[in-house]
């Protein structure tokens, strides 16, 4: 089992603001925050949508609803 990596808040809050008011997935912002990096892991998809339910709040974004499954939608609120 491996580390996750720990996660630069401010880069991840950079990363969700480029989206302004469009809303975005979990892996959007993974693969974002890692500059297009096209080795994004599940384990790191959990990791960012952790986050993301963690910081939502501070971030400025909630999840949205969403029947499809997958990826968590989120909104900047």
């Amino acid at each position: 089992m491996t580390t996750p990596m720990p996660i630069n808040l401010d880069k991840l809050r950079n990363a969700v603001q480029k989206f302004g008011a469009m809303s975005f997935t979990t892996s959007q912002i993974a693969a974002d925050y890692h500059q297009g990096e096209s080795s994004i892991t599940d384990q790191d998809a959990l990791q960012f949508d952790s986050l993301l339910h963690r910081h939502a709040a501070l971030l400025g974004i909630a999840a949205q609803p969403s029947s499809a499954g997958g990826d968590t939608v989120w909104q900047a609120l």
